[in-house]
């Protein structure tokens, strides 16, 4: 499935981000999973390969997540990194002084 016209590949990095409400987007505009796959497929089609950072939002659903890491995984590319980490460094801090 072909990416919808207004999305761009950028040649150094690209984000995919996954939210709460179920949606997959790629630098910033929704995209499918199929959608993906053909994005991701174009990216290793550049000269020098483009980063990928994946930055699942805080009430992602897993099961998103897992379908998008396998896509992901299906698609060999190699510059890949998670981004966003950090905020989770520490767990609920309000729920541990209780």
């Amino acid at each position: 499935q072909p990416p919808p016209n207004n999305t761009i590949i950028d040649s150094v990095k690209n984000k995919v981000v996954l939210t709460p409400d179920g949606k997959i987007l790629w630098n910033g505009n929704p995209v499918t999973g199929g959608e993906l796959v053909s994005l991701l497929k174009q990216t290793l089609t550049y000269p020098v390969e483009p980063e990928l950072q994946f930055q699942p939002e805080q009430d992602a659903s897993y099961d998103l997540s897992a379908k998008v890491l396998n896509i992901i995984k299906g698609s060999k590319v190699t510059k890949f990194g998670f981004v966003g980490n950090e905020q989770y460094s520490e767990f609920d801090k309000a729920a541990s002084a209780r």
